[in-house]
């Protein structure tokens, strides 16, 4: 029985692209697959419910209400030398 169970309601999708190390990419695109879905619903479910049991998260989170997440991401240690290192491994 599979634990993320294929979609049953539509929410608003929003674009964001991030890489995945390749075994990673691999089980998510055999999952999906597995439950008949998208790797990006797969990937949603694994967030969701992930996050659902981290109650430090979940604690901050109610600590930080108007804390906006659709601003700049933090930048890696080293500034835009590593992120442009990392961009091209």
């Amino acid at each position: 029985m599979p634990l993320i169970k294929a979609r049953a309601n539509r929410v608003r999708i929003v674009r964001h692209i991030c890489r995945l190390q390749e075994p990673n990419r691999d089980t998510l695109v055999l999952y999906a697959r597995f439950i008949g879905d998208t790797p990006d619903y797969v990937l949603n479910q694994l967030l969701t419910t992930t996050i659902a049991k981290d109650r430090d998260f979940l604690a901050w989170q109610a600590e930080h209400p108007r804390e906006a997440a659709a601003g700049p991401a933090p930048r890696s240690p080293g500034g835009a030398k590593a992120s442009a290192k990392e961009a091209k491994d």
